[in-house]
């Protein structure tokens, strides 16, 4: 790789990515926790395994999962009556399930942090995950309205509280790089919600969503 050497004059010839800042966090507390000896040597291993497992989750992607398998899984997750479970748990209730083993070792290898000895996980991070490779979710809006349905999250009406989406949606954003910080801090500014029992409806997103984007 050829370093761009050309000299910069003016704040208007810099793009700042915008995961930018969250890549040297999650970077900078890797280098301080293992202390190495060489940090090019580390940096290389360091960023070669993310760019890995951002190309495994893609091609764990490539195969379409129904609705019904995730339905299935929320269903078993939530009889649990637990927010984080153990992963082996976890692993067992996809399998009767009928997620595929390569997605739910895809997905756990990207969700869990390298340092975590827990065990355990937040099983909706894992769902949210999962729903990039259910079939129809292409986009945001396809997201939000698997989210929003009754079989996943949503009530009878197909709503959610607006602080759970906003959680979710801002964890799912970690994984989604396509989601600006911009974009994201609007809409959930949009969204406004006035206490833990505010409902959110698609059609209430899609107004946040198009008054997001406007600004």
């Amino acid at each position: 790789m050829t370093l761009d050497t050309e000299p910069m004059y003016c704040a208007e010839q810099i793009n700042i990515p915008d995961n930018l800042g969250e890549i040297l966090k999650a970077y900078a507390k890797e280098v301080i926790r293992q202390q190495p000896g060489n940090i090019y040597e580390f940096s290389a291993r360091y960023f070669a395994q993310l760019d890995q497992q951002e190309e495994d989750f893609i091609d764990q992607g490539d195969t379409e999962i129904s609705r019904e398998i995730v339905f299935r899984l929320v269903l078993e997750c939530q009889a649990i009556g637990r927010d984080d479970l153990e992963v082996g748990k976890l692993r067992e209730l996809c399998e009767q399930s009928g997620v595929p083993l390569g997605a739910t070792s895809g997905i756990l290898e990207l969700i869990l942090p390298p340092d975590d000895t827990s065990g355990h996980l937040q099983w909706k991070h894992f769902v949210v995950a999962l729903c990039a490779q259910v079939g129809g979710v292409e986009d945001v809006t396809g997201f939000v309205r698997l989210l929003l349905d009754p079989g996943m999250f949503g009530n009878d009406d197909g709503q959610l509280p607006k602080t759970e989406f906003i959680t979710l949606f801002d964890w799912w954003s970690s994984i989604d790089t396509s989601i600006s910080a911009e974009l994201k801090s609007a809409l959930f500014a949009a969204l406004d919600p006035k206490d833990a029992e505010d409902l959110m409806s698609y059609t209430e997103f899609m107004d946040a969503l198009k008054t997001a984007s406007d600004e």
